[in-house]
């Protein structure tokens, strides 16, 4: 299920609400060149193992795109310029991009996330931003608009996650201007989620949710209007998560198995990636300076992005403990700059944003080889099992599958946790 705010400035947003500096390359298509673009040339990490393969999301006949979800199928969606220059909600079904068009008269569009069922949810409005006073949330189902906040009651809404259940989550403003609530909606009208004991700020962002119910987000602090705390909601309650010292945190993702990931501060008040489970709360840590997980699957992989100590935007992927530059598991010849993982479908692909090798912003879609068809034969077998023994037995850095830089029994056991069920 989607993962973070889409509410017009997206990433921007994120940052922003989590009390980072400034904002980095994001979309939707702010980017003029000069917008966080750091200092000094972009420099290539050091090359791991060509891990993914790469695919470029396209366009809607404009030169821009960003991809925010992906479920299990490979289906992906996120927005799109068309000729115009406006961005339109699309969702990419078998290579084939199609545009979802828009709710009524609203200029614009953008899909935040879709279930296993092709149901997508997002924001329109008439801003570019995507935000403001005429932002509304929708769901697409068979082709079909649902207004999900049909006699207007609110504003700044947008819908961020929808389930297998067609339960759908995100936020709106139901008393007025001055406050935002998260929200689930299943039919009629969205339902505002409980609040923190003694909250009177009335600001809560509902940002994903799991197969069973239960959401994530974040919302003002007690007596702390201007300090974000990441909450889960489960069992009709609002729960604050732990956090690592600092003042702000934020959830973003919930699994199926109630692994959270969000972004949460230090004393210092930089950000890191973590993740929350049975209560406790793990930093995630970085490859440069702040970091912030958006996504996870039920496996473990978390996906997000950092900035570098050129103050630029890489995106990453975390994955048994280890973090590692997206842009270091490409073909180094692919010409690509990854700036954003956004989100992880259960078989590791990655979708996200960053520049093409022509410079444009683009959605992307990394797959990655199947683990279980080592020989990649198209087949799992036995083959597979003497293939992986042999690079085992010699060293050779594709038989180091947790991609923790060594080559020892761990990597059997990884191995063989898929190849036994015959899982990529």
């Amino acid at each position: 299920m989607s993962k973070f705010v889409l509410q017009g400035l997206s990433v921007a947003s994120v940052l922003l609400l989590a009390g980072a500096a400034n904002g980095q390359d994001v979309f939707p298509f702010s980017d003029d060149g000069g917008l966080g673009a750091g200092s000094g040339e972009w420099s290539p990490p050091e090359i791991i193992l060509p891990y993914y393969s790469i695919a470029d999301v396209g366009t809607l006949g404009g030169l821009e795109s960003y991809a925010t979800g992906i479920n299990n199928a490979g289906d992906v969606v996120g927005g799109a310029k068309i000729s115009s220059g406006l961005t339109r909600a699309f969702v990419r079904r078998n290579g084939v991009m199609t545009n979802l068009g828009t709710l009524g008269s609203l200029s614009y569009s953008s899909a935040n996330d879709i279930n296993e069922a092709g149901d997508v949810v997002g924001v329109a409005a008439a801003a570019a931003n995507l935000w403001g006073s005429t932002a509304q949330p929708f769901l697409v189902r068979a082709g079909s608009w649902t207004d999900l906040d049909p006699f207007n009651l609110g504003v700044y809404a947008t819908a961020t996650g929808i389930n297998n259940t067609g339960l759908v989550i995100g936020t709106n403003s139901f008393a007025g201007t001055g406050t935002l609530d998260s929200f689930l909606w299943s039919s009629g009208l969205p339902n505002a989620q409980a609040r923190l004991p003694g909250d009177t700020c009335r600001i809560s962002y509902g940002t994903g949710l799991n197969n069973y119910g239960e959401a994530v987000g974040f919302t003002a602090q007690p007596g702390a209007c201007g300090s974000n705390s990441a909450v889960v909601y489960r069992a009709g309650g609002v729960f604050a998560l732990p956090t690592l010292g600092g003042d702000n945190s934020n959830a973003e993702h919930i699994t199926d198995g109630g692994t959270i990931v969000g972004t949460a501060e230090l004393p210092t008040g930089q950000n890191r990636a973590v993740m929350w489970f049975n209560g406790q709360v793990t930093n995630l840590g970085t490859l440069g300076g702040s970091s912030f997980a958006l996504s996870a699957s039920d496996d473990g992989i978390v996906v997000g992005y950092y900035i570098d100590n050129r103050s630029q935007q890489r995106a990453f992927v975390s994955m048994y403990g280890n973090m590692f530059d997206l842009n270091g598991l490409i073909p180094a010849n692919s010409g690509w700059r990854l700036l954003i993982a956004t989100d992880v479908n259960e078989r590791g692909q990655i979708v996200g944003q960053g520049r093409n090798p022509q410079g444009r912003l683009r959605g992307f879609i990394l797959t990655p080889p199947c683990r279980s068809d080592f020989n990649r034969d198209g087949g799992i077998d036995g083959m597979d099992v003497e293939s992986f023994f042999d690079a085992w037995s010699e060293g050779q850095d594709v038989a180091d599958m947790n991609l923790d830089g060594g080559i020892d029994g761990t990597d059997v056991e990884n191995f063989f946790s898929f190849w036994t069920e015959g899982r990529c």
